[in-house]
């Protein structure tokens, strides 16, 4: 392992192919990587809204347990691009949508990546200003949020440039720390706690339709790591079994999702007013010497999910500004962080911003999955990680399709996305198919069937050849 690659020294390796010898990294790592990052604020908050949104304990059980289950099904197989291509999901993308059409996986990355870096300083932040009020009168209200938010976000930043060995030696720590807050905060409220609690009114009307957003939510949590796990997957051994690296890896994300997605929703049945912020609930429910354990974790729980979401938009930054390193391409991605950290908190309801962000990720994500799925079925999963950095070396290669394009892949695709709109149904916006379903949200089923139907249809009419039948590596207007 090259020195570089060790915790607290700055990682070497950007979107360039990582060597053999330094892929050393094991498919266990997945447990500390996904259990650290759903055991913070900006996740477990994500849990309490079935019950803001009206649903009973049980209710929103069964609703976050089918759709992590779905969300789980669906971005699992991604992990095995890291694997085949030895580099992260933007790049390994470029195999079919195109060494230039990875700029939709560029997209994606760096959109989710920064909208769940905003709800987790948020988060952060505010943990940190409410509890502190309550311990030491400091000031509460837009202004100390705005004071207490760059501290925690500097901070998830600053892990985030030193990189992959940095961040899976934090995960480590963070995960078991973290597991035990969770744990707390669930012991410390069970005196208040009812499994009877029967839910509010219904935010779409009616239960199946507010359940069904609820699960679509919860769907949310895991397909929203889609393009980030081949950050980690380059890391392991070319020879790592492919069904073991997907076992830990799905098994983790839906383990840790389902732990903190029910503990926020178990938190907030106890609320006196499930509209106030979560975090200002919270404080406001546990008695006082446990506000100091929110107060430290609002502040490090925020490093693990901050930080890999702030890393996978970095690597995804580095691939357009791939003559510049990924410490720079993080630093700048994550100034365009903070504009939508603000934006989101201080100019809109932050509720809806979540929903609305929700929503948005749902139909981006899923359309792209059904692509790279359908496609690794195609290539067999062979891959020649050379060919796809084509981009940087005046093209060609048996990735550059039609001037770096693949139009099938982006067809498809396109088609997912309006279908997955037109699907949509919450409180903000209901398009035509949910109407005339009676509300019913399915834009991630949807979104996810059309683009999978396209694609294998159009790979049927107009044949893209694979990387292993190409004798000639250098391709034009395929």
């Amino acid at each position: 392992m090259s020195d570089t690659e060790k915790a607290g020294r700055l990682e070497a390796h950007g979107i360039d192919v990582i060597p053999e010898g330094e892929r050393v990294s094991r498919p266990s790592d997945f447990l500390w990587i996904w259990h650290s990052a759903q055991f913070s604020f900006g996740t477990v908050v994500l849990g309490a809204l079935p019950v803001v949104f009206g649903l009973g304990w049980w209710a929103s059980v069964t609703a976050i347990t089918a759709g992590l289950v779905l969300g789980v099904a669906l971005v699992a197989p991604v992990v095995l691009f890291g694997l085949r291509t030895g580099t992260n999901d933007a790049i390994a993308s470029g195999a079919h949508f195109g060494v230039r059409g990875r700029v939709v996986t560029n997209v994606i990355t760096i959109g989710v990546g920064l909208g769940f870096f905003a709800i987790t300083v948020w988060t952060g932040g505010t943990a940190v200003m409410v509890a502190g009020h309550r311990m030491f009168g400091t000031p509460t209200g837009s202004a100390a949020l705005a004071a207490t938010m760059p501290v925690v976000a500097v901070a998830v930043i600053l892990v985030a440039v030193y990189g992959h060995a940095t961040l899976i030696a934090m995960y480590k720590i963070t995960a078991v720390v973290g597991g035990l807050v969770v744990l707390g905060m669930v012991a410390v409220l069970a005196p208040q706690f009812s499994a009877d609690y029967a839910g509010g009114d219904y935010a779409l009307g009616s239960f199946w339709a507010t359940w069904l957003l609820s699960a679509l939510v919860a769907t949310s949590v895991p397909l929203s790591y889609a393009t980030f796990q081949g950050d980690y997957s380059r890391y392991f051994p070319a020879n790592t079994k492919a069904s073991k690296l997907m076992l830990w890896n799905g098994g983790s994300l839906l383990l840790s999702c389902l732990l903190a997605l029910l503990a926020g929703a178990y938190v907030t049945t106890v609320f006196q007013d499930k509209t106030q912020p979560w975090v200002q609930s919270l404080t406001d429910s546990v008695p006082v010497w446990f506000a100091v354990v929110v107060i430290l974790f609002g502040f490090v729980g925020s490093f693990p999910q901050g930080s890999l979401c702030v890393y996978a938009a970095g690597l995804s930054a580095n691939s357009i500004f791939w003559r510049k390193s990924r410490a720079f391409a993080t630093i700048l991605v994550s100034v365009l962080g903070f504009v939508l950290l603000y934006v989101g908190t201080m100019v809109f309801d932050t509720v809806d911003s979540m929903a609305a962000f929700v929503t948005m990720l749902l139909v981006a994500v899923s359309p792209w999955a059904a692509v790279m799925i359908i496609g690794y079925r195609h290539h067999q999963g062979a891959y020649h990680a050379a060919d796809l950095g084509a981009f940087a070396t005046g093209g060609g290669g048996r990735y550059w399709y039609r001037n770096g394009y693949n139009p099938r892949a982006i067809a498809a695709m396109a088609l997912g996305v309006v279908v997955g709109v037109l699907s949509v149904g919450n409180a903000v916006y209901m398009g035509p198919i949910a109407e005339l379903l009676g509300g019913l949200d399915l834009s991630c089923l949807t979104s996810f069937a059309a683009t999978a139907v396209a694609y294998a249809l159009l790979l049927r009419a107009y044949p893209e050849k694979t990387a292993a039948q190409r004798e000639n590596p250098v391709l034009a207007g395929v």
